[in-house]
């Protein structure tokens, strides 16, 4: 059983609140089959309509005071401020849940869209990644209104309809809002979802939350070898296969620079005064002029480090291969590979896209960026402004470290994954990807897009009470 709730604090907040209620309202989330097709037009966007109703439904106050819109499949809500001089609030989720992997499905103890709520669980697709966050933002909203609060700052809404495919939904919603000339104050959306060990830093027995602001680039490249194949007793000039291994090969070779960017020393100012470990305790001390010295030092250290080695630099890894031959006398005809790059902030898909012409230069291969999903870096948002020490100051009052009574570390950090965050940068400036609904390691290394995904109840409702703290604490 999950232990994480050993973290949390003040439990006993908003002590009104109806857990069967929302448990109950977040299980029937979790049964509606809001996945993504492999292109838009197989998606069953029913699925969308019928999570929109249940919404409607559950959260009445919420849905009759807002402003509701409808982007393409995404939905827009907007709750107006009394006190126009403030900049909004932007809460983000996305609607949209991966697919059970085929034959997977008689694994799950309870069927992946039941939504089936027992006396510790909620369980379902969704229900870390990220159902319970959509829900847990509007629990917390309905229960502000239903509590007669006056928001002095507008507080919106965003729900994406394809966050796991294309972000086409977040997109649309951040470019109209770029249109309309809005600015906000902050940006929540989904985080990791889990307490980390900082042991990974170099400061063992210690824990944190990471508040990921910035995302690395997102690249895929196919290569592709023509041949007219033919009998093998023959290999005259070589094979596809043979032609499209030594691209690949040359490919991974590649050495990308080793850094340690802007986010990176931001995590080590955090963390340096519980940093004990060596060699990095020794490159730490002193603070941000030491880590700034240092730099190069603790970026090679990184590397060294299986955990820490994606956040200082740009990631390839071949991961498709296509064609071949079905018979070992028989010489393949056409084959591609595709190569999935992880950009670290400073490196572009045009950079990604020159590389690889360079190293397979000489060889008869085609390189082609997949553009459908390619994105280059997010930008940094600040960790000095209101939105962030906000956001660390509800958080301490819940999360706190339970050999020590102190707060958990909310560690600034960088995220390999993509997120509909980086769709509204060009509008906010401090976009936090931050998950207050955590679950252990290991429930996250099952559950999120794997099998028998769930939530404890919990940390469902710890999640809300840190959305209607931060309410509490920066509109009304």
């Amino acid at each position: 059983m999950a232990q994480v709730w050993k973290f949390f604090s003040h439990e006993d907040d908003y002590s009104d609140m109806s857990e069967e209620g929302a448990c109950a309202r977040l299980g029937r989330a979790l049964s509606i089959k809001t996945v993504d097709g492999p292109t838009r037009d197989t998606t069953d966007w029913s699925t969308f309509d019928e999570l929109e109703a249940h919404l409607r439904a559950s959260f009445p106050l919420t849905f009759g005071r807002a402003a509701v819109e409808h982007v393409d499949h995404s939905l827009m809500l907007t709750i107006s401020g009394e006190d126009p001089s403030l900049l909004p609030a932007l809460f983000i989720a996305h609607m949209d849940v991966v697919p059970v992997v085929e034959g997977t499905e008689d694994d799950w103890e309870h069927d992946a869209f039941s939504g089936h709520v027992d006396d510790t669980y909620v369980w379902g697709r969704g229900a870390l990644d990220m159902t319970d966050q959509l829900m847990g933002e509007l629990e917390a909203t309905e229960y502000a209104l239903a509590h007669g609060w006056r928001f002095r700052r507008t507080l919106m809404l965003c729900f994406g309809q394809d966050e796991e495919m294309a972000q086409s939904g977040a997109r649309a919603m951040g470019r109209l809002l770029e249109e309309r000339g809005l600015r906000f104050e902050y940006l929540v959306d989904e985080g990791d979802y889990n307490i980390v060990d900082t042991g990974i830093y170099g400061a063992p027995g210690r824990f944190g939350m990471r508040v990921n602001l910035c995302e690395k680039g997102y690249a895929d490249v196919r290569l592709t070898v023509r041949s007219a194949g033919g009998h093998s007793s023959n290999p005259f000039g070589g094979t596809s296969l043979a032609t499209l291994s030594e691209a690949i090969a040359r490919i991974s070779r590649r050495e990308w620079p080793v850094e340690l960017i802007d986010i990176n020393r931001r995590m080590l100012e955090c963390l340096a005064p519980t940093i004990t470990a060596e060699p990095l305790a020794s490159l730490v001390r002193g603070g941000r002029a030491a880590i700034d010295a240092n730099a190069d030092a603790i970026a090679r250290e990184f590397a060294s480090r299986r955990e820490l080695y994606p956040f200082v630099t740009t990631t390839c890894a071949p991961t498709m291969i296509e064609g071949g031959s079905q018979q070992a006398n028989v010489m393949p005809q056409d084959m591609s590979a595709t190569i999935n790059f992880r950009l670290l902030p400073g490196v572009t898909t045009a950079d990604v896209l020159r590389a690889v012409s360079e190293d397979v230069a000489g060889l008869p291969v085609e390189v082609e960026l997949l553009n459908d999903a390619a994105n280059d870096p997010s930008a940094t948002s600040r960790s000095d402004g209101y939105g962030f020490r906000k956001l660390v100051d509800v958080a301490s009052r819940y999360f706190v470290d339970p050999q020590t009574d102190e707060p958990l570390a909310l560690i600034p950090a960088i995220v390999s994954g993509a997120t509909d965050a980086s769709m509204y940068e060009r509008v906010c400036d401090t976009c936090m990807r931050f998950s207050a609904f955590v679950a252990d390691a290991d429930e996250v290394a099952r559950g999120v897009h794997g099998t028998d995904e769930r939530i404890t109840r919990r940390a469902y409702l710890q999640g809300i009470r840190f959305f209607i703290r931060l309410i509490q604490e920066t509109m009304l």
